[in-house]
């Protein structure tokens, strides 16, 4: 029978693990390498955004061409496809060795990157970056499933989430300063010494998939674990409810350095504004762990799920009444609320979504992180497009997106617990 921890469980200092496999590491150790793990996909994309105006002058682009956009959507396309070997293969032969692989990738790519001569071969490097991204992304998802579930699994994920904030904090400006005493190619080389920090580390950690849990390595069997993933309802629902939030986040990843250079006029605000943002949504993640304390992580779900879409909601308002172009401040504390709503709405949906798979954790987290980076990018790539002048593309995407999520997840409140 799978586990639940009710919430004097939850009081009862160390974390309820599901598995004791894979504790050579001790508890804070394992969330800090875990956040790290989680970060790497961040760090990909987070970290060249302060280069993108110096690589738009050496690859011949106007000032406020959206080209480099492509090179975020096709990293997250990378990352979608990719998703769909690591978490069946990570069922298999378990998820260190698949771990280490990905690493060897994760470098590769980012050295071809790093001396990329055109255009096609950075976007070529980016896909090829996002393949290798997808391994730490599912993985880590899957590891934790393999110690904890349910409310506890949250707790671990926000836990996770606020660690893995210090990411986004320092990135961009590690990002600028790797711009400001060397060059964009510089920030690209980044990825090789990170994916060896994650190498070295992960020296320490045993494996956390039990043999008695590993599944043959078949197309049938493969197929199978897919199908009983998007059949079951709760999984499916919360999938598709972080989808699309996660489509909304997206674009403020790709178009927020844009936002403030081509509607705004205001370059120089990006990298403070990403660093205060990171911050903001690193204490989201720690209030909202100290929340998981006392309220089931359904509740909490469904409250950030609302709140998101009421400050999408006014949002739009105030977008509409400046005819898409609101006074900036008032926009941004709109739109950094909106963001906080995800920050806190992302774990608990991963740890519910993933409550009812069991020994399926590798096949259910590659479905939903295929579906978030594909399906996700894809949607939020119609939002970048679309940016001209005006902030209305992103503010409509936002109100609409959690509209959306928020009905999925509705969906999935009234689904079967057991796939």
């Amino acid at each position: 029978m799978r586990p639940r921890w009710g919430v004097g469980d939850r009081h009862q200092g160390r974390l309820p693990a599901v598995n004791r496999a894979g504790t050579r590491m001790g508890e804070r150790e394992f969330i800090l390498f875990m956040a790290l793990v989680s970060a790497m996909a961040a760090l990909a994309i987070d970290m060249p955004l302060p280069a993108f105006e110096q690589m738009r002058a050496a690859f011949g682009l106007a000032p406020d061409a959206t080209d480099l956009a492509l090179t975020m959507t096709l990293f997250f396309m990378g990352m979608a496809v990719g998703t769909l070997f690591y978490g069946p293969i990570s069922d298999t032969v378990g998820r260190k060795r698949v771990l280490l692989a990905s690493m060897v990738l994760y470098g590769g790519a980012a050295l071809v990157a790093a001396l990329a001569p055109s255009l096609p071969v950075l976007y070529a490097s980016r896909f090829a970056w996002g393949l290798a991204a997808a391994g730490p992304r599912t993985l880590s998802q899957a590891i934790v499933r393999d110690r904890f579930a349910g409310t506890a699994m949250a707790r671990v994920m926000t836990l996770i989430q606020a660690a893995f904030f210090i990411g986004p904090i320092i990135a961009p400006v590690l990002g600028k300063a790797l711009v400001e005493i060397g060059s964009w190619r510089w920030v690209m080389a980044f990825g090789i010494f990170s994916a060896l920090a994650v190498t070295l580390w992960s020296l320490r950690l045993g494996e956390t998939l039990a043999h008695e849990h590993r599944r043959e390595l078949q197309l049938g069997a493969v197929a199978v674990g897919f199908r009983t993933v998007v059949r079951n309802r709760i999984a499916l629902g919360y999938t598709l409810a972080n989808t699309f939030a996660f489509a909304a986040f997206y674009s403020f990843l790709a178009s927020t350095e844009l936002i403030f250079s081509a509607v705004y006029g205001q370059p120089e605000w990006f990298v403070p504004y990403f660093t205060v943002m990171s911050v903001a949504a690193a204490l989201t993640a720690l209030g909202n762990n100290r929340l998981l304390r006392s309220i089931d992580a359904r509740r909490v779900a469904l409250i950030a799920g609302t709140t998101y879409s009421a400050v999408s909601t006014a949002l739009l308002g105030v977008t509409i009444a400046g005819s898409g172009v609101p006074p900036l401040l008032l926009w941004l504390v709109l739109f950094s609320l909106a963001n906080c709503c995800h920050t806190a709405f992302f774990p608990t949906s991963i740890s519910l979504a993933l409550e009812p798979m069991g020994k399926l954790a590798g096949t259910a987290a590659s479905v939903m992180v295929f579906s978030t980076s594909m399906l996700g990018s894809l949607l939020a790539s119609f939002t970048d497009r679309a940016i001209d002048d005006t902030v209305m593309p992103i503010s409509i995407a936002y109100l609409g997106y959690s509209l959306i999520s928020l009905s999925f997840q509705l969906w999935a409140r009234g689904g079967a617990s057991s796939p």
